[in-house]
């Protein structure tokens, strides 16, 4: 009897080891997720959400190296030098979390990178708002996003004179990918097209890019859609070294 006594404990003992360690399993990661997307938080301008889901078995990976199977953000609101990002999604694999610097420092930084898959929406208004506080962008500007097209409206300055321009243009990457620039195909004023040796001046006043550099996760760009009221950006993470937020 007193052997079936000590069997049964032994079996309620594995038991509860077992839950413990398949609620460790659960936990572990939310509880380091809750801590990346408040590092997000902080080291960003403003955010209006981020969740974060990490994929890591088994967990003690997590908690003694930083390695992740998979990694996905999600963010809403997310603002990146001075742009205003509606939505930004990312998913990667085989990552390596810096510990170190989300303990003692609070700091989202990721040493290693797996390949993996961003997608970026930026919104007509948030995007007529960025431009129009650049440098040497008329507050005038009007920026209106269609299938395939760009269309930048403004008053710019001629002689002391302000002429209303419309501008018809297209997202192209720039800068290895990390950035997006504004290239014109035509410019109309007073809705007629004129010659290149007038127009040229004009161009500079409405060029401009957008920078993306500084995502929470680098992100290389590879596809650019521009639709109705919207510009959709694809692109995929980059498996490099870079300072923490």
């Amino acid at each position: 009897m007193k052997r079936r006594g000590g069997a049964g404990s032994i079996l309620i003992f594995l038991i509860i080891a077992f839950c413990i360690a398949l609620v460790f399993e659960f936990a572990a990661p939310r509880i380091i997720a809750s801590h990346l997307e408040g590092a997000i938080r902080s080291g960003v301008d403003g955010i209006d959400s981020v969740r974060i889901r990490l994929g890591a078995f088994p967990v003690l990976r997590l908690i003694t190296s930083g390695k992740v199977n998979s990694l996905s953000i999600d963010c809403t609101g997310l603002w990146v030098e001075g742009l205003r990002v509606e939505s930004l999604m990312i998913d990667a694999r085989d990552i390596i979390i810096d510990m170190q610097a989300l303990r003692e420092e609070g700091k989202f930084f990721l040493s290693q990178i797996g390949q993996g898959r961003a997608d970026l929406v930026i919104g007509e208004n948030d995007l007529t708002m960025y431009v129009k506080g650049l440098k040497g962008i008329p507050e005038s500007v009007l920026v209106e996003l269609a299938p395939g097209r760009v269309t930048v409206k403004g008053d710019v300055s001629v002689a002391g004179i302000s002429i209303p321009v419309n501008v018809d243009g297209e997202f192209v990457p720039e800068q290895e990918g990390t950035a997006l620039a504004y290239r014109i195909n035509n410019i109309q004023i007073a809705g007629a097209k004129l010659p290149s040796v007038i127009t040229d001046g004009l161009l500079s006043s409405l060029s401009f890019s957008l920078d993306i550099s500084d995502l929470p996760v680098p992100v290389v760009i590879s596809g650019v859609s521009m639709e109705d009221d919207i510009l959709r950006i694809t692109g995929r993470t980059l498996s490099n070294d870079r300072e923490g937020m």
